[in-house]
Formats: C-alpha cells, structure tokens, sequence
C-alpha cells in the first residue's frame, strides 16, 4: 500500500499514521481534511480509497474524484 496520502496527513496532525486510525478526534479531522484536500488528483484512486479504508477500518474503493469528495463530505460537516 502506498502511504503518500496517510503521510502527508500525519504530518500536517504531527503524529504517526497509526493515531490517524486510532485517536477519534485525529480520524475525524483526517477525514475532514481528506475533503477540503484541493487537487485530490495528485494522488491515485487507489491510493485514496486504501487510505480512506485504513482510517475507517472497512474497504473503500472509488471511481472517480467526485466520488470521493460527495462520500467524505459528511466529514466536513459543521466545519464548511
């Protein structure tokens, strides 16, 4: 699995990529900042859905950007 996209979120949370899964409020935030992410395209479908998985512990896939940004905006709720 690459871990660009989880990297890049545990170091913008400065913490390791476990705590993104296991400390609730660092998940949330993951998920939010997954959603406000601009250019999600600089990172592949694959990639997106693996990370989204890890964090949400069940499989994610996607088939395409906008789906991604539709299925994690219930994330950003509350923060917008």
């Amino acid at each position: 699995m690459k871990k660009e996209l989880l990297e890049c979120l545990a170091k913008k949370a400065h913490t390791q990529i476990s705590n993104l899964r296991l400390v609730p409020h660092l998940k949330w935030a993951a998920l939010r900042d997954l959603y406000c992410m601009k250019h999600k395209e600089q990172y592949p479908l694959k990639e997106w859905g693996e990370a989204v998985s890890y964090l949400l512990g069940c499989t994610v896939t996607f088939n395409s950007y906008e789906e991604i940004t539709n299925s994690l905006k219930p994330f950003s709720l509350g923060w917008e």
